[in-house]
C-alpha cells in the first residue's frame, strides 16, 4: 500500500544569480522527491549585498515552472536575515505529517554543526547532501555529525561545477556568459546586476598589462574555491586576489610612499599593492595584509593571507613542474601546501632570499611538525582548461596516449595530465575501467548493423538524439558505432555547439525527447561549462563547444573510417 507521507526537498539559497547549476539540481531533485520547494533568501547570513529580492524571486519563478516544484516567498516576505531553523519550523508546521529534507552541498558538511540552533534543526529535517566538484564528502565531518544524531543522506547525483561567485567574477572581468540562462544574463546586463567586483576589475586596465589581468582573473577564481574549502570569507578573498598584483607595473611610482626595504625586487609590488588597495579602494586591514604577504609569505599569516598566497601559486594558468602536486596538497592540508609552496619558490633560480620568506618557512615548518608530505606521483605539466571534465564513462572519453598522458582521479573528477604537446600519432585505446580483455577491444566493428533487438533499440535512440540535435542547430553531429570495440556502450553521439549556453540547451532538448519518446532518463549526467555528457547505457551523448571538442577529439580514439555516420548535412 502506497504511503501518504510525501518526501519534500527544500533548496534554499540566495540564487544571486540563478544559474544552470541550480536548474540541474532541481531537475535531479524532482526525480527523487515528491515535491521540491525552492526558497530564495531575503538576506543570507553568509552573504552581503545581495541583489534585490523581488528580482531574484521573479527569475526563480521563471526558471522553475514544473508542477513538482514551487518557489516560496516565505523568507523574502519575512525580510531580515534568513536562518534555516526558522524556515524549517514554518515548513514543518505547514506540511505536518510529511517528511522534510534540507538540501545542502557537500562543502557545508564541515560547518554544518555551526549552523544556528542545529540541535533543533536536526529534529525538523533530514539533510540531503549533494556532492559538488572540488568538495569531496568529508568522512570525518560525516562521522561527527552522525554521532550528534544529525540524519544525512548522500545524493546519488552530483552538482554541476558552477558557483555564483565565479559568475560574479566573470561579470567583473567581462567574460562571456557560460553559466546562466539567457533571460538571467539579459536581466543582469540591463540592470547592472551580479557585479560587485566590477569597480576593482575595471581599475586593473590602467594599472597592469593584459596578460597580468588574465592571471588576476584566474587567481580570483581559484581564491574563491580555496576560501570555500578553508572557510575563509569568500568576498574578501576575491577582492584580495583581484588586487594582489595591482602594484606590479607601477611599483616605481610609489617608492617614495611605500617602504619596500627587505623585499626582493620581484616582490616589491606586494607592499605597493597593499598601499594602493588600502588608500584607493579603502579595503580592510586584513585584505591589505593578505596582498602584502601574497608574494613572500610571512609568519603568522591570516587565513585570508594563506588563501591569497596559494591562489596565486595554483591558478589554472601556472605551468611549473610541481603544479598538480601543489594543487593536491591544497586539497589535502593547507599548512603542508603553504610549506611546500614556500620551499618551491625559495628554490627557484633568481629568487633572492628575504626575511619574510625565511620567517614564513620557519613558521610553517613548526606548524607541520610531525606531518609527512605524500609522495609525488604527478607528471611534469598539467593541461588545465579552466574546468573539470565530465566524469561520465571517463575511460571512453579520455584514453591514455602512449606515455604522454595519464588519468588522475581527484575529487571524483577526471583530469587530463599530459605533456604540453599533443601527440600526432593515433593512440591505442585501452579501457581499463571496463575490464575488457584484449579480444573484446580488438574485435572488428560491424558498423551500423545491429545484431540484436537491444542494439537496434540503441541505434534508434542514437538516431533520435542526432535528429533532435540537428533540429536545434547543433553542428558536426556524428554517430559512432563502438559496439565491437568496447562493452561500455553501443553508440556515441557527438555534436558541437556554438556557445556554452547552447551546450546546456541542446542537452536539455535531448533529455526531453528521450523522456517523451522512450521514457528514458540519463543514468548519469556530467557537466562543465563547455562539455556535457549524458549516459543512457547503450548510448552516450557528448555535446561540446568547438574548442573542447577539438582538444579531446573523441572521434580520433574510436573512429576507424567505417563506423561513423555524419548527420545533419
Amino acid at each position: 500500500m502506497k504511503s501518504n507521507v510525501q518526501k519534500i526537498a527544500v533548496l534554499g539559497g540566495s540564487f544571486d544569480p540563478l544559474h544552470f547549476g541550480h536548474i540541474d539540481i532541481v531537475k535531479n531533485l524532482e526525480k527523487v522527491f515528491d515535491r521540491v520547494i525552492v526558497m530564495p533568501s531575503f538576506v543570507s547570513p553568509f552573504k552581503s549585498g545581495a541583489t534585490d529580492a523581488a528580482t531574484r524571486f521573479k527569475l526563480c519563478k521563471r526558471a522553475f515552472s514544473s508542477d513538482r516544484t514551487e518557489v516560496s516567498r516565505y523568507e523574502i516576505s519575512n525580510k531580515g536575515v534568513s536562518y534555516s531553523v526558522d524556515t524549517a519550523a514554518y515548513l514543518a508546521k505547514k506540511y505536518a505529517g510529511q517528511k522534510l529534507f534540507w538540501v545542502i552541498g557537500s562543502e557545508e558538511l564541515v560547518r554544518l554543526d555551526k549552523w544556528r540552533d542545529i540541535d533543533r534543526l536536526k529534529t525538523l529535517v533530514e539533510f540531503f547532501v549533494v556532492p559538488r566538484p572540488q568538495f569531496d564528502i568529508n568522512e570525518t565531518a560525516l562521522k561527527a555529525l552522525k554521532a550528534r544524531k544529525i540524519k544525512l543522506k548522500i545524493a546519488k547525483f552530483s552538482g554541476v561545477d558552477i558557483s555564483s561567485t565565479r559568475i560574479r567574477i566573470d561579470m567583473a572581468f567581462g567574460k562571456p556568459n557560460g553559466f546562466m540562462p539567457d533571460f538571467v544574463y539579459a536581466c543582469a546586463v540591463k540592470n547592472g546586476l551580479f557585479n560587485p567586483y566590477g569597480k576593482y576589475a575595471a581599475a586593473l586596465g590602467n594599472m597592469i598589462n593584459e596578460r597580468r589581468i588574465e592571471h588576476t582573473y584566474r587567481t580570483a577564481v581559484r581564491g574563491a574555491q580555496l576560501a570555500k574549502l578553508y572557510g575563509a570569507d569568500v568576498n574578501d578573498a576575491v577582492i584580495a586576489c583581484i588586487l594582489h598584483d595591482i602594484g606590479k607595473d607601477k611599483a616605481e611610482k610609489f617608492e617614495s610612499k611605500v617602504d619596500t626595504h627587505g623585499y626582493p625586487e620581484k616582490c616589491a609590488h606586494a607592499p605597493v599593492g597593499a598601499y594602493i588597495a588600502k588608500n584607493v579602494f579603502d579595503v580592510s586591514d586584513e585584505i591589505a595584509e593578505a596582498i602584502r604577504t601574497h608574494s613572500t609569505g610571512d609568519d603568522g599569516m591570516s587565513l585570508l593571507g594563506e588563501v591569497t598566497y596559494l591562489a596565486d601559486k595554483t591558478e589554472s594558468g601556472r605551468k611549473y613542474k610541481a603544479f598538480a602536486y601543489q594543487c593536491e596538497l591544497c586539497a589535502l592540508d593547507k599548512d603542508l601546501a603553504m610549506l611546500f609552496a614556500l620551499k618551491e619558490v625559495s628554490s627557484l633560480d633568481g629568487v633572492e632570499p628575504n626575511k619574510y620568506s625565511k620567517h614564513a618557512l620557519k613558521y610553517y615548518a613548526a606548524r607541520c611538525a610531525g606531518k609527512e608530505l605524500p609522495e609525488q606521483k604527478t607528471p611534469s605539466a598539467v593541461i588545465n582548461l579552466g574546468g573539470s571534465l565530465p566524469a561520465v564513462r571517463a575511460s571512453a572519453a579520455v584514453s591514455e596516449v602512449g606515455s604522454k598522458a595519464v588519468r588522475v582521479a581527484h575529487s571524483k573528477q577526471v583530469r587530463v595530465v599530459a605533456d604540453a604537446v599533443k601527440p600526432e600519432v593515433k593512440p591505442e585505446v585501452e579501457d581499463k575501467a571496463a575490464s575488457v580483455d584484449e579480444t573484446e577491444t580488438t574485435a572488428p566493428v560491424k558498423a551500423f548493423a545491429p545484431t540484436d533487438d537491444g542494439q537496434k533499440l540503441n541505434y534508434d535512440i542514437a538516431e533520435t538524439v542526432a535528429a533532435e540535435l540537428d533540429l536545434h542547430k547543433a553542428r558536426d553531429i556524428d554517430i559512432i558505432d563502438v559496439g565491437g570495440k568496447t562493452v561500455i556502450t553501443d553508440y556515441f553521439v557527438i555534436a558541437s555547439a556554438s556557445s556554452t549556453t547552447a551546450v546546456k540547451a541542446l542537452c536539455g532538448y535531448v533529455e526531453d525527447v528521450l523522456t517523451k519518446k522512450y521514457g528514458l532518463d540519463p543514468l548519469k549526467r556530467d557537466t562543465n561549462s563547455e562539455w556535457v555528457a549524458l549516459d543512457y547505457g547503450g548510448v552516450i551523448v557528448h555535446v561540446f563547444t568547438d574548442r573542447m571538442r577539438e582538444f579531446y577529439n573523441i572521434e580520433r580514439l574510436w573512429a576507424d573510417g567505417g563506423n561513423v555516420l555524419r548527420r545533419g548535412e
